[in-house]
């Protein structure tokens, strides 16, 4: 099984070197790139190329344009036309993928063929320091509830955004949250690091999908494909490392691109994706049946990888 790595970057070389360094590094050798460069720069061609160099028997794709924020909804719809991977697995330029990525994603798509897409668990890192454990869930994983969301239980009321409100005490007995967005309005994380879907199965729906966030661009595509019947599930294994950091980050919440906040945009999404929510909706979570899909934790051995990643990635680099 072919993977695709799609890899989004802006203005941030050295963060790109690193990434691309982390899928060289894969155990896994079955893989390919796309490479999306919004604003793209002399300098970010020539790590391409580097790359390219390096790896010259992988298809490495290499796409930019002029300014910003161009590829940075629509590489989530370009990516399933253009890979030849049967599994995307997607990642940001200030990411770096554990070594053994792409042979568990491998194992579990193979192992698991009704899953369509799954989100994961990721450690925080700044400088060369882990610093938290990120460990998603799916709806039915998070603390049960008794409050409903308003619009929800109003029959026919399509597409369920008002009220704007929880009803609370609607339940006799604790529920589910019934979906990613949901989970969302609720202020629970269901979606994160790292992210990995079949082509097939988007390239089915993503004519339906449209693409409009500079800040919860995942939760926008990923609480779409869950309205639209699409099955998943959380990875507890620890697949990537996020980098903390003060450059550019889009998750700035004083940050504004194109008149849209990350703190707008959280509550605006939220009731753009319900739009594709029908009557009675559940999501379709799929059980994940792997042997390895669990994590402990910052333990040591978790920190000794991370290192020998960074001190390995370090050598490629420099």
């Amino acid at each position: 099984m072919k993977i695709t790595a799609v890899v989004r970057t802006c203005n941030r070389p050295e963060f790109l070197k690193e990434a691309l360094a982390s899928i060289e590094l894969q155990t896994y050798n079955d893989w390919e790139v796309l490479i999306f460069d919004d604003a793209g720069s002399d300098i970010n061609f020539s790590i391409y190329k580097w790359f390219k160099d390096r790896n010259s028997d992988k298809r490495v794709l290499y796409m930019t344009t002029k300014s910003n924020y161009d590829l940075f909804q629509n590489s989530w719809l370009m990516s399933p036309d253009l890979a030849m991977g049967e599994v995307l697995v997607r990642l940001d330029d200030d990411d770096i993928l554990i070594d053994d990525c792409f042979e568990f994603i491998n194992s579990m798509y193979e192992t698991n063929p009704e899953i369509e897409f799954t989100y994961g668990s990721s450690v925080f890192f700044e400088n060369n320091q882990l610093k938290s454990l990120v460990e998603t869930k799916n709806p039915f994983e998070h603390e049960k509830t008794r409050a409903m969301w308003s619009g929800y239980t109003i029959p026919n009321n399509s597409p369920w955004t008002d009220p704007w409100s929880f009803t609370q005490d609607y339940f006799a007995e604790p529920q589910s949250y019934t979906s990613i967005i949901h989970a969302a309005k609720a202020n629970q994380l269901s979606i994160y690091h790292t992210y990995t879907m079949r082509t097939s199965s988007v390239k089915r729906v993503k004519d339906k999908i449209d693409m409009t966030s500079y800040f919860v661009d995942d939760l926008e595509f990923f609480g779409s494909l869950d309205y639209l019947g699409l099955g998943h599930n959380s990875v507890k294994k620890v697949l990537c490392f996020v980098r903390q950091h003060g450059e550019g980050k889009v998750s700035d919440h004083n940050k504004v691109v194109k008149n849209q906040s990350m703190y707008q945009e959280n509550f605006r999404i939220r009731d753009k994706v319900d739009y594709l929510r029908c009557s009675g909706f559940l999501s379709k979570i799929i059980p994940i049946q792997s042997n390895t899909n669990y994590n402990e934790g910052l333990n040591d051995a978790l920190i000794s990888k991370f290192e020998n990643i960074k001190k390995t990635i370090g050598s490629i680099t420099r």
